[in-house]
């Protein structure tokens, strides 16, 4: 996917996180303005919620910097995103570099994806997650399950069980229309899956369901804990 950079945000006030362009909105999210503004605050509403003093947060699927803009300036907050498409990685490392440092870091994961990065060398089922175990407070994952078929999203719940200390929470949102007579359907686009079933795979991998926050923006956001 080709994404151009230009008017790219970068003329807003210096002590201001910059806003990316429609283009990258609209590759993680929803490109109009508002509605992507909201959808990042609801989000960091969330991680408040389940979010404890002096955490280590990682954001799966990070985009262009839709919940990080809600988060740095909380200086107990250390955040990693991650994100295989390398634009929207590029745009956050100029956009937060001078305003929270090192504290906010993001990186490129060269996973394959048809849609998001064709040329990618790492198969996302067998992918491991650049995080030492047990060393990692929340792991967030807004509209990543959304995209994920059924190996690898088995293959990501057993990862993030890894890397979450233990008491450490994952906040996961899903689309609950599979197919009928399904549990777990559809492609990269759009994947749909039962919650139940969504809840025996978490289970599976040895996260305990803490609650199931609700509906936001239409995808179902539950919270599990590694107990």
């Amino acid at each position: 996917m080709e994404v151009s950079l230009e008017d790219d945000g970068f003329s807003a006030h210096p002590l201001a996180v910059p806003i990316p362009n429609a283009l990258l909105r609209g590759t993680s999210s929803v490109a109009e303005l508002g509605a992507w503004l909201a959808i990042g605050e609801a989000w960091a509403d969330i991680v408040a919620h389940f979010l404890s003093d002096d955490q280590y947060v990682v954001d799966l699927g990070c985009g262009p910097g839709k919940l990080a803009r809600f988060l740095y300036l909380n200086p107990r907050i250390r955040y990693v995103g991650l994100d295989l498409f390398l634009p929207a990685i590029a745009w956050c490392q100029r956009a937060f570099a001078p305003l929270a440092g090192s504290r906010f870091q993001f990186e490129h994961f060269d996973g394959h994806s048809e849609a998001y990065n064709p040329q990618g060398k790492l198969d996302p089922a067998t992918y491991v997650f650049p995080f030492g175990g047990a060393t990692v407070d929340m792991v967030v994952c807004g509209s990543l399950f959304t995209h994920l078929v059924e190996p690898t999203c088995r293959h990501y719940l057993r990862e993030i069980r890894r890397v979450l200390k233990t008491g450490g929470r994952a906040i996961i949102s899903i689309h609950t229309e599979p197919a009928p007579g399904t549990s777990f359907s559809g492609s990269e686009g759009r994947i749909d899956i039962a919650p139940d079933y969504f809840k025996q795979l978490a289970a599976s991998a040895g996260l305990r369901e803490l609650e199931t926050v609700g509906l936001v923006y239409g995808q179902m956001v539950i919270a599990f804990e590694n107990a």
